[in-house]
């Protein structure tokens, strides 16, 4: 197979996987494993130790492993910094809707689960490894009382002169950035899937209900920004800072 130019940049990339299973080992190997630099860990413990001298280019992971979650080690590997901003999907046999929207709610980048078609599974990873650059690449942006910054991948509001960061998870932070360098804009569900979830197929609509939920709640007084357009889906509109702002 002939690789393109831009995978071939990022041939070597160094991806962790979590898995205690053999089988699977060797089919994620084959499906990937002469592009990049793959170190196979059985265990969270495992996945730490090594994680204390080596950052990933991108971690995947089963949810059931023999010491543990992979959801907590997910969720606490997204609180630490240096790994917010790491490409982190689930590779698991834990098929129900409710595990998949948990998966997201928590961090993941992707959920996919087994058994899995090759070809499929590499276009996944390769989509990460992509966006993972072209973020690394984007500068940070203020609007009105909000500002971006791209390399810590956090969202701030400056209010009186102070500034505090949103607690969001990398899935809400790009749902955040889509909306705030839209404002105005409507957005279908599918419109979002697209644009934030990219080829993550598996994801539904409602996930994107839920996560719309989730960032009006994060972002308390300001959660009102956030409008639903009957059938046709979200926006995002700045009246209601600009309001508050004019007010006081």
């Amino acid at each position: 197979m002939v690789l393109s130019k831009r995978e071939m940049q990022m041939v070597g990339e160094k991806i962790l996987l979590v898995e205690d299973a053999t089988s699977m080992q060797l089919m994620v190997r084959a499906a990937i494993g002469n592009e990049y630099e793959i170190t196979f860990v059985n265990s969270i413990a495992e996945a730490n130790k090594y994680l204390t001298n080596n950052i990933p280019a991108i971690v995947i992971l089963d949810v059931q492993l023999p010491d543990g979650s992979g959801f907590d080690f997910c969720k606490n590997l997204r609180a630490k910094d240096g790994f917010k901003n790491i490409p982190i999907i689930f590779l698991t046999g834990e098929t129900e809707i409710d595990q998949r929207v948990h998966g997201f709610e928590i961090g993941a980048d992707d959920y996919v689960t087994k058994p899995f078609e090759p070809h499929e599974f590499k276009a996944r990873v390769i989509s990460k490894l992509k966006r993972k650059k072209s973020e690394g690449s984007e500068t940070s942006f203020t609007k009105s009382v909000f500002r971006i910054d791209w390399p810590s991948q956090k969202a701030f509001v400056e209010k009186d002169g102070k500034s505090q960061a949103f607690n969001l998870t990398p899935i809400e932070f790009r749902l955040f950035v889509q909306f705030l360098r839209n404002e105005g804009k409507i957005f279908s569900r599918e419109d979002l899937l697209n644009s934030v979830w990219g080829d993550a197929i598996h994801v539904s609509g409602h996930t994107v209900d839920t996560h719309i939920s989730s960032l009006r709640k994060k972002m308390g007084e300001y959660g009102s920004c956030f409008k639903a357009v009957v059938r046709k889906g979200y926006c995002f509109t700045l009246q209601d800072v600009v309001a508050k702002i004019t007010s006081a």
